[in-house]
C-alpha cells in the first residue's frame, strides 16, 4: 500500500520511556514519533524507510530499534498479510496501557488502572507480533480485489474508469471462462489500456456524428437552389 501518514502535532515520551537506561536516546525519539503517527487510526502503518528519513538514521537501524521496543514490550507490532500471506502492511501499537486506556495525554492512575496495565501485561504475546489475513472482495460477478487494491485503482484512474475495468475485466472472464492470480495486476496489465482504447474510439464515433447530423446554413442560398432543391 502506498503510505500516507501525517505526524500529529504532539509527540509523547511517557516516562516510562524517557528514565529508561535500556534505551538509546533515538530509541526515544523513535517511540516518540510512532505516538504521533499513532494520533489519527491509534497506530502507526509508516514504513522503516518513512522512519528513516524523519529520524535521519538508515532503515535497518530503525528497524533494530523497532524490534528492541518490540521485545521490551513498549510497542506491540501487528502484520496484515494477504490470502497469499505477503505483508501488505505493518502497524505499531504503543503499549503503554494508560494511553491506550484514555487515547491521550497526560494522564493520572489509580488502583484501577495499576490494575488493568497488570492484567493487560500478563496478556501480551511473548514476542509481541500478531498477524492477521484480509480477504478479497468480490466485485461484478467474476472480479476479486483487496480493498486496498480497489482504492488504489480509484486513486490512479478515478471512480468511473476504476468501475468500467472491473466490468470489463468481468465480462472477459465470463466469456472465455478464465481466471487470474491477480486481477489487480490484470486490470493493470491490460484492461485499462482496452477501456481508454474503447473510449478514444467513442469519442471519434461522437465527432464523426455529429458532424453529418450538423445542420446547413440556408439564410443566403437563392431562389434557383430551393427550387432545385424542392425538385429533387
Amino acid at each position: 500500500m502506498e503510505e500516507k501518514q501525517n505526524i500529529g502535532y504532539y509527540s509523547i515520551i511517557p516516562s516510562t520511556i524517557l528514565y529508561n537506561k535500556n534505551l538509546k536516546a533515538n530509541q526515544k525519539i523513535l517511540y516518540a514519533v510512532i505516538t504521533s503517527l499513532s494520533n489519527k487510526e491509534r497506530y502507526c502503518f509508516a514504513s522503516n524507510k518513512y522512519l528513516a528519513e524523519k529520524l535521519n538514521a538508515r532503515a535497518n537501524t530503525v528497524s533494530g530499534w523497532i524490534t528492541d521496543l518490540r521485545r521490551k514490550n513498549f510497542i506491540q507490532v501487528e502484520l496484515i498479510r494477504n490470502d497469499k500471506q505477503e505483508i501488505i502492511q505493518r502497524r505499531i501499537y504503543i503499549n503503554d496501557i494508560p494511553y491506550n486506556f484514555y487515547k491521550e495525554y497526560p494522564y493520572t492512575i489509580n488502583k484501577e488502572e495499576c490494575i488493568l496495565q497488570k492484567s493487560k501485561e500478563n496478556n501480551i504475546m511473548n514476542n509481541n507480533i500478531k498477524t492477521h489475513t484480509l480477504s478479497k472482495i468480490q466485485y461484478q460477478d467474476r472480479v476479486f480485489l483487496y480493498d486496498y487494491e480497489y482504492e488504489n485503482l480509484i486513486e490512479k484512474y478515478g471512480q468511473v474508469k476504476t468501475d468500467k475495468c472491473v466490468e470489463e475485466l468481468s465480462l472477459y472472464k465470463k466469456s472465455k471462462d478464465v481466471d487470474y492470480s491477480s486481477d489487480y495486476d490484470t486490470i493493470k496489465r491490460w484492461v485499462i489500456d482496452r477501456v481508454e482504447e474503447r473510449e478514444k474510439h467513442k469519442g471519434k464515433e461522437n465527432k464523426v456524428r455529429k458532424a453529418n447530423f450538423e445542420q446547413r446554413n440556408y439564410e443566403n442560398m437563392s431562389e434557383e437552389f430551393w427550387n432545385s432543391f424542392y425538385e429533387n
